[in-house]
């Protein structure tokens, strides 16, 4: 080591004059340096820390300069490490350099020799950086924590991809000790990475390796990862590049999170929509469906809704329900309809709609509410069935079961003829001709014969009944018409006219304007006719004495009223016989006792109902209830 000499100081003085550190230069007249070596040079900011006054002269030595480092053993310390080549720097507070101090400051002391004779102390402060690396250590510090009891895994790569830190979570996710982690590389065997197919995962579409070659940041990445002898687990990752102060990349950070019980809820979501679905597409193949809001307008129709209904699909969107009413079911039904569904609860029954061509169509139904997020209903899910074959069907079997009903009333009263009153003119015409058959007297032959007419004409007159009941046969498969109610009732009063003025009957007629029946034809006047013939016959009053005929749609019927003040039937003695077969009430010569039978079993065959009010001595109202559209042909 050379010599420095005073020369040497003074140049020195001129340099360290301006530094921004405290500069000491000791002495040392000995071999070796020792505290006791003066004091050749301190610069003003030395003097500062040390608060020596400007004019104080050089002379003291190391020891009485430091003498708070010399009591704490750190001087001696010094001292003897001047020998080493590379002497680090020790750290000091205030209380160390000056007597009863109170700053907090923090200061670096590094001692190095300066030639054979010389040795320098640099004193800085270093308060404001000792303060920045507290706060740095402590950010770094909570940090650490945070990261160690986050959820999500986080590990930080260099450059080369090689993992310089993981957390808890990551070793967790892994199925890994952090040693296991740290030092290995992102893209290493020790796990595979994989699609959702099971094939490996491409390493240059690592969320990592797009990061580190491209900078450029990932999210929610999902692939799979699997450790030696663990399940696949599924993994959600974010990563993001890492740059210096400089702003070069040095790294990148990922941070994953488990998602395998999510995925695999997921995928069991995905089978039950995917099996949903399938279930969906059917019923929207087999049945007609349409959505409905709370108001009952159309929001959407299938294809099957659309054809069925005979409406275009624009035509039925935004259209209510009603559209499609046909009036067959009363207020009550929809009442009922709507309070069910309104409170929540599926409704299920049978329809009958009507088409924009007017054919009517049943149709079994299912309402389901439907509800937005807040469990409120917003809309109604229907599903339909067209049974229109099947209730058609079952009224056929009903009309068919009405119909034999009918038949066997008809037949048993075929059987009382034939059994009874045939057998009775049988009778007497065996009876008759026994007599003849005694060779009696001119006269009384005389007397037997008329009597045999007289049978022969009863005989005619049951034959005659006969043949009108077979007539309500014959005329069952007639085809349907549409007939005016007032047309057909002007027609019957017209070929009745006689006998009406001579009774002097006044006549009202009180039907419905344009009131129109689809019908048998032939039905309908025998309907009329025997009614108001009736109300003719049975007249009680020569003067005063009227009857009404009324008729008008009631739901889907139209209903036919015939009424007088004639002399009414008792009721309560004859009501269960009054449209029995040869059944009279009054002793009226013209009295059959077959034109109710016959018109309860026309109105009956029709599909429809005939009911009596009646008082006797103040004249009966019969009343019949006819459907507005009947089937087109009646069959038995």
């Amino acid at each position: 080591m050379k010599s420095f000499n005073q020369n040497h100081v003074t140049s020195l003085a001129l340099f360290a004059d301006n530094l921004p550190c405290g500069v000491f230069i000791f002495e040392s007249l000995e071999a070796e340096f020792s505290l006791e070596s003066p004091l050749v040079y301190a610069n003003p900011l030395a003097k500062t820390f040390l608060e020596m006054k400007p004019s104080q002269k050089n002379q003291k030595t190391l020891e009485a300069l430091f003498p708070h480092l010399q009591k704490a053993g750190l001087l001696s310390e010094i001292i003897s490490n001047l020998s080493k080549k590379d002497p680090s720097p020790i750290y000091l507070n205030a209380e160390l350099l000056i007597e009863k101090s109170t700053s907090e400051k923090v200061y670096s002391l590094l001692a190095k020799p300066l030639g054979e004779n010389h040795f320098f102390f640099l004193l800085e402060d270093i308060t404001e950086l000792s303060f920045a690396e507290k706060s740095f250590r402590e950010k770094e510090s909570q940090l650490d924590r945070v990261l160690k009891t986050m959820i999500n895994g986080v590990v930080v790569v260099n450059l080369q991809g090689q993992i310089i830190y993981a957390n808890d979570s990551a070793a967790k996710i892994l199925s890994l000790s952090i040693d296991k982690i740290e030092n290995k590389y992102f893209a290493s065997k020790d796990w595979r990475q994989i699609c959702e197919d099971g094939t490996p995962y491409p390493p240059e579409e690592l969320p990592l390796s797009i990061a580190l070659g491209k900078g450029q940041t990932v999210y929610n990445s999902e692939h799979g990862i699997v450790a030696d002898g663990e399940k696949v687990k599924w993994l959600s990752v974010n990563a993001t590049p890492l740059y210096n102060a400089d702003g070069k990349l040095e790294g990148a950070t990922a941070s994953f999170l488990d998602i395998t019980e999510l995925k695999n809820t997921q995928d069991t979501i995905d089978l039950k929509n995917r099996k949903l679905k399938a279930i969906l597409d059917a019923i929207e193949r087999s049945a007609i469906v349409s959505v409905a809001n709370t108001k009952g307008v159309i929001q959407r129709a299938n294809q099957k809704f659309i054809k069925i209904s005979g409406y275009t699909e624009k035509e039925l969107l935004g259209s209510d329900h009603r559209k499609l009413n046909s009036k067959f079911h009363p207020k009550e039904f929809w009442e009922k309809m709507w309070t069910d569904i309104l409170s929540g609860k599926p409704w299920e029954g049978i329809i009958r709609n009507q088409s924009k061509q007017g054919n009517f169509f049943w149709l079994q139904t299912y309402i389901h509410p439907l509800y937005d997020s807040n469990e409120k209903i917003e809309s109604f899910l229907s599903i339909r069935f067209d049974i229109t074959e099947e209730i058609e069907a079952l009224e056929n079997t009903n009309r068919m079961l009405h119909f034999t009903g009918i038949q066997n009333t008809r037949l048993q009263n075929f059987a009382y003829i034939v059994s009874h009153n045939i057998r009775q003119h049988s009778s007497n015409f065996t009876s008759l001709i026994a007599l003849l058959e005694e060779n009696p007297s001119e006269e009384e032959r005389k007397n037997i014969v008329n009597m045999l007419h007289a049978s022969a004409d009863k005989l005619n007159e049951t034959i005659t009944h006969l043949n009108d009941i077979i007539s309500i046969n014959q005329m069952l498969n007639k085809p349907m018409e549409v007939c005016s109610i007032e047309e057909e009732a002007e027609k019957t009063l017209n070929i009745l006219k006689g006998s009406i003025e001579s009774r002097n009957i006044e006549v009202f007629v009180e039907i419905e304007e344009n009131l129109q029946l689809r019908i048998i034809p032939a039905y309908l006047e025998s309907i009329l006719l025997n009614l108001v013939s009736n109300a003719i016959k049975y007249v009680r009053l020569k003067q005063g004495a009227f009857i009404r005929v009324s008729a008008k749609n009631i739901g889907g019927q139209v209903q036919l009223v015939v009424e007088d003040n004639g002399l009414g039937i008792d009721l309560e003695k004859h009501g269960n016989k009054i449209f029995g077969m040869f059944k009279t009430f009054h002793k009226n010569e013209d009295a059959r006792g077959i034109g109710l039978f016959i018109t309860k079993s026309q109105v009956e065959v029709l599909g429809g109902t005939i009911t009596v009010q009646s008082s006797e001595g103040k004249g009966s109202a019969f009343t019949v209830l006819l459907p507005e559209n009947p089937n087109e042909t009646i069959h038995i």
